[in-house]
């Protein structure tokens, strides 16, 4: 599940947390995924100071790396945390809570009836 997410322009970040610190994915354009990684890593720097924050852009081109990369490049990161600091780390994640995404107006189209002849 994204942390952060762009619904116009379908750009979204995600966080996972582990021996190497907090890594966050920004999926879409540098550009349009600048805005939410800043609003991130703000909220990181607040409810977790002094842990390593790694950022990786996955796009196809040669600004980021690629998906199929993006496995073996979080794997090699340097550990810095044990077992008991990653627990404390995300225990503290979690309680930011989930984003929730907006509700469309209009008719919700699972509860639509089928019209009557």
């Amino acid at each position: 599940m994204p942390v952060a997410i762009n619904p116009r322009t379908q750009e979204a970040v995600y966080r996972a947390v582990g021996a190497a610190g907090i890594v966050l994915i920004a999926e879409g354009s540098r550009t349009g995924t600048k805005l939410i990684l800043e609003e991130e890593l703000r909220k990181l720097k607040r409810v977790a100071p002094g842990v390593t924050v790694h950022v990786f852009h996955v796009t196809n081109d040669a600004s980021g790396t690629p998906l199929i990369k993006l496995g073996r490049e979080v794997t090699r990161l340097k550990r810095v945390l044990n077992r008991a600091e990653v627990a404390a780390v995300n225990n503290r994640l979690q309680s930011l809570g989930q984003m929730s995404l907006p509700i469309p107006k209009g008719i919700d189209p699972r509860k639509m009836r089928a019209p009557r002849r």
